[in-house]
């Protein structure tokens, strides 16, 4: 009864504060919103000094206007005019005031924040759960200290979303959110603070929240693409500061965005666009916002009645039909489902999805005219998102494409089956190491640890998703696979294939050792035990360990305890363990223990090899892949962790080098030098580029890219120092590791080439031109890339011998070429081939393309790709081309001169090797010299040349139907717009566009919607 007394009197106290709270505020929103003041809350966050803490001084400071950072928060435009109005409640270093005039807040530069459930930027399920009373709606800014995260204070955290919908958010200093709320709820708000309740999500401590005045639109991005980045809760202070990394990195780029208000691409992680703002924060928000698209599609006609009759419509992907429909849920589905041709380039949205009545009808950009261009727009879709649309066509009453047939003339038909004879050059397995694991921690201690040990310019490193494992187009394309957690059993089925194919399986404390040894399913698994082990020189390591507890006998019911004496050692791990793949066959592997820990002497490490295919497996029982940081709140774990760091990467490099026969690094990793760039061409020409820069360029000879500033400097210009961000350009000095003789010697081309910015090293010549209209026929050249781009999130590896660049083009849309921009791949594909071939003597070298634009050594090692970004400016596309091409580099795959001299050894012949300049000279002037060509309205020849060199000539492929069936087609050749055209059994002929998958673009062809 007296506990019962007690709770009634605390819920009375609570109710009358709250009510009492609630009306003082209603008095001080009477009358129109702009006049109204900003209600503030405000608190020291729990990581100031002593000295910053002090009560009374934060009180002094908020009386006399001293302090303004406690008076209103810096987010706001006007907090430097802020006047304290009345002191509602204080205590301690907490106040709650309203202050004069209202705050105001501009999110132009800020993102939207995402609707439904989210873990990124913080993990909530923000939706329109709480009902807001819409007489009484406000926003108010939501202030987090990023330095003050803890972990373990989930019984004291307020989620915003109890209070509202949260619609905005920025990081700077602090976190900063707009939520969108209600006078109710405010008051609820604040009374949770009062309570100390002052932990939001994620543990971030809260440090203000205040009403304001919204003005701007925020910027949209791709959010859907993001719920990988974090599945369970920060772990320690590693994934911390990653985590705010990645905010940071993220509100930079919306910054950039705001000023240069164009679509930019985020840095980390990529594929994630952030676009400028299109819709403001009203109070009446709707929660989905759909699309629609000005004009009738229906009007957008072939205008030229000369163009061929097309025979077969091509395929509309789902997000074309989604942005003609205009609903929201086929264009979530879109978003989920996109198809993205490789490498297509990247359209600016307003070329398309604006229709200015003023537009003469010379400047429309036809819908047909950009098939298979990557269209990166804002749509504002659950919060915001970005799409891509693998192409758009016009569908009218008669209107289809003829496929371009392989010439029956046609003497240089390759099969696919056929091999490159290489000699002791066997290329079995692409450079590709694929992680899948249950949490994206385990994912990102995988990634680094692999990155500090295996040879960096051989291996990319990739995480494989659940849908991807289920899939078999990644087995032959993998060289290592390393799998840590829980897997089902699908996919230990599909890695049980992967090694009976001949790959190799890293296990860290996985599941998938059940597969192979079922006997260690009658275990009790004892997960993250500190003990010790040992694995050859390394003994008594002391590591986090997954334990097999055994039962002590048949008759015993329950498995070993903590508390019991005896603890019984392991059964015999077997010699060998039988093995059945999908067909029933069965495989014998062979098992030998590696390492045991010394309390179960249970297994630490087995090596499972099957010798009929060289398919090897690691089951490690040791959390190689935990860094120390993970457990420093736990003292004596993390002290013992941090002593045998060391070990654990050297026993991580010895099992992939020694038990795996990877290539590991034995020197420690360094970070690159950078140094300064130089602007190489005829001095009128550069005159005239720089002249036409002037006017975008910023004091001391600054040009802002959006991923990187750029210095051109004359003899007079101090030239700041080099980084992965900028990039000084030497306008008057020559390289010294490039030959600009032998270049310009080589060079025939008038335009293409006759302007270069060369650097021994830079982050990505695409970073140079992005976004950014320079001059047609620049090309950018970097001996070195840190950060090559490839297909979609591929990276391109850019060791030294690799001749890579990035070509600026400029092409009229009223062009032959314009009309066809996705040739434009295949031109540039064919003008590498063509450009080696086209040499006397060179002809009979076995290079070949394959669709759409990679570069093969054989059928076998892809030695080269390109990736196209296209924007529009005006009546023009400006093509920034970005090419790689093995010319001198044996690794990660083999390159043109090992082809080179693989020939000269098979026919007696002495074809010299080629040389960069050289190289790079011929290819620019076959682009130039094909250019002319199609442009010349001889796209004829452009195919002839593509099918010469194409590794597709009658290749069955296995298409995938809308509804889920699948059928062997042959393959034809592609049409005017690049699409691959097939035929089916029953004679009928289409075109087909690849499924997505990152691995290989023919594994998986989608037929049309018919």
């Amino acid at each position: 009864m007296l506990l019962t007394f007690f709770y009634m009197i605390a819920t009375w106290i609570q109710a009358w504060r709250l009510s009492s709270l609630r009306a003082r505020l209603n008095i001080a929103f009477q009358g129109p919103e702009t006049s109204r003041p900003s209600i503030t809350f405000h608190t020291r966050s729990p990581v100031c000094t002593k000295e910053e803490t002090c009560g009374d001084k934060s009180i002094a400071g908020i009386g006399n206007g001293g302090t303004e950072d406690l008076l209103s928060s810096y987010f706001c435009g006007n907090h430097n005019v802020a006047k304290l109005s009345d002191l509602l409640w204080f205590q301690g270093d907490k106040c709650l005031c309203t202050i004069y005039p209202q705050q105001k807040v501009d999110v132009t530069d800020w993102l939207q924040y995402p609707y439904g459930k989210t873990l990124f930027p913080l993990c909530t399920y923000n939706c329109t759960q709480v009902g807001l009373h819409q007489d009484c709606k406000m926003h108010v800014l939501i202030e987090a200290d990023l330095k003050s995260y803890n972990p373990v204070v989930t019984n004291k955290t307020t989620k915003l979303e109890d209070y509202g919908l949260i619609v905005a958010w920025t990081t700077d200093r602090s976190l900063g959110l707009i939520l969108e709320t209600d006078l109710d709820h405010i008051t609820k708000f604040s009374i949770a603070l009062m309570n100390d309740q002052c932990f939001i999500n994620n543990g971030f401590s809260l440090t203000r929240i205040q009403s304001v005045l919204v003005s701007g639109k925020p910027c949209a991005y791709n959010s859907d693409q993001l719920n990988h980045i974090h599945n369970k809760k920060l772990i320690g202070k590693a994934q911390c500061e990653a985590h705010m990394k990645r905010l940071q990195i993220f509100s930079s780029t919306a910054r950039l965005v705001s000023q240069q208000r164009m679509t930019i691409e985020v840095e980390d992680p990529p594929g994630i666009f952030i676009s400028p703002g299109s819709e403001s924060l009203t109070l009446q928000m709707p929660t989905i916002l759909e699309i629609t698209i000005p004009g009738d599609l229906s009007d957008m006609k072939e205008e030229s009645s000369n163009s061929p009759v097309p025979s077969t419509p091509p395929p509309t992907p789902a997000s074309a039909t989604a942005i003609i429909n205009g609903t929201a849920s086929r264009l979530s589905q879109a978003l989920t489902n996109s198809v993205d041709l490789s490498p297509t380039p990247y359209l600016d949205s307003s070329a398309i999805l604006s229709d200015t009545p003023n537009r003469s009808e010379s400047q429309n950009l036809h819908l047909k005219d950009v098939i298979n261009i990557e269209v990166a727009s804002s749509v504002n879709l659950l919060g915001s998102s970005s799409f891509k649309s693998s192409h758009v066509t016009d569908e009218g009453e008669g209107r289809t494409l003829s496929p371009k047939k392989l010439p029956s003339t046609s003497t240089a038909n390759y099969s696919p089956s056929k091999k490159l004879v290489t000699g002791s050059g066997n290329y079995s397995k692409p450079p590709n190491v694929l992680i899948y694991a249950d949490s994206t921690i385990a994912i990102e201690n995988v990634k680094n640890v692999l990155d500090a040990t295996l040879n960096k310019d051989k291996y990319t490193i990739y995480t494989l998703s659940l849908e991807e494992a289920q899939n078999e187009v990644w087995m032959d394309q993998a060289t290592l696979v390393v799998v840590c957690g829980n897997v089902g059993v699908d996919i230990a089925s599909q890695l049980v294939e992967y090694m009976v194919q001949g790959g190799k399986l890293l296990a860290l404390c996985s599941n998938t050792l059940h597969t192979l040894l079922p006997s260690f399913k009658t275990a009790e698994v004892r997960e993250h035990e500190l003990v010790r082990f040992s694995y050859g020189k390394w003994k008594h390591v002391r590591m986090m360990h997954h334990i097999f507890c055994y039962q002590a006998s048949p008759a015993k019911t329950k498995f070993s305890q903590d508390h019991e004496d005896v603890k019984v050692a392991a059964p015999q791990t077997p010699a060998s363990a039988n093995v059945r793949d999908k067909a029933g066959k069965s495989h014998t592997f062979h098992v030998r223990v590696l390492g045991t820990e010394e309390i179960w002497h249970t297994p630490s490490i087995l090596l499972a090899n099957l010798p009929t295919s060289g398919g090897k497996a690691v089951f490690s029982q040791i959390h190689l892949e935990a860094d120390p940081s993970q457990y420093e709140f736990e003292e004596s774990k993390f002290n013992a962790l941090k002593q045998s760091n060391t070990a654990r990467l050297e026993i991580f490099s010895d099992l992939l080098g020694t038990q795996l026969g990877m290539d590991v690094s034995s020197e420690p990793r360094t970070e690159p030098i950078y140094g300064s760039a130089f602007f190489l061409g005829r001095h009128e020409l550069k005159l005239e580029m720089l002249d036409r820069l002037k006017a975008k360029m910023q004091p001391n000879d600054l040009l802002r890219m959006s991923k990187l500033e750029i210095q051109f400097c004359d003899r007079t210009t101090k030239a700041a120092p080099a980084s992965e961000f900028l990039l000084p350009v030497m306008v008057h000095q020559c390289p010294d590791k490039f030959s600009t003789v032998e270049y310009f010697e080589n060079l025939t081309s008038e335009h293409l080439g006759r302007l270069v910015i060369y650097a021994d090293i830079m982050s990505s010549s695409m970073d140079v031109v992005a976004g950014t209209t320079l001059h047609h026929g620049l090309v950018v050249i970097p001996r070195r890339q840190t950060k090559g781009q490839g297909r979609k999130k591929n990276i391109w590896l850019s060791p030294e011998g690799c001749a890579m660049f990035t070509l600026q083009l400029h092409i009229p849309l009223n062009s032959p070429l314009g009309r066809h921009l996705p040739i434009l791949q295949h031109l540039v594909a064919v003008s590498i081939v063509s450009a080696i071939k086209s040499i006397p003597g060179y002809k009979e070298l076995d290079l070949r393309l394959k669709w759409p634009n990679d570069i093969y050594a054989g059928s076998t090692a892809k030695i080269g790709g390109l990736i196209v970004n296209t924007v529009m400016e005006g009546l023009n596309a400006i093509c920034n081309i970005g090419v790689g091409a093995n010319l001198s580099n044996s690794v990660p795959t083999c390159c043109i001169n090992d082809v080179i001299g693989w020939y000269n050894k098979q026919n007696a012949t002495k074809l010299q090797k080629l040389s960069y300049e050289r190289f790079l000279a011929l290819v620019f002037s076959e682009i130039e010299r094909l250019v002319n060509v199609v442009q010349a309205d001889n796209l004829d020849h452009l195919y002839e040349v593509y099918y010469e060199y194409w590794m597709h000539t009658d290749a069955e492929v296995t298409v995938i139907s809308p509804q889920g069936s699948s059928q062997e087609v042959k393959v034809l050749g592609i049409d005017d717009y690049g699409f691959l055209q097939v035929e089916g059994k029953d004679g009928n002929i289409f075109a087909v566009h690849p499924d997505g998958n990152s691995f290989d673009i023919l594994k998986g062809l989608i037929a049309p919607q018919k």
